[in-house]
């Protein structure tokens, strides 16, 4: 029984990820959430490969 629920808890895990990633698509590299009168950034900083 607890597999089951792992198998379900890991499949929604991964839809939720894919979902996120297709939402800031565009805008990956950067992550800004903005809630009352806090604010939290995030900014991943790399150099593609040439």
């Amino acid at each position: 029984m607890l597999t089951k629920y792992a198998l379900v808890t890991v499949i929604v895990l991964c839809c939720t990820v894919l979902g996120f990633t297709l939402m800031v698509d565009d805008s990956l590299c950067e992550l800004n959430i903005r809630e009352r009168g806090m604010e939290f950034k995030a900014v991943l900083a790399y150099e593609p490969k040439k």
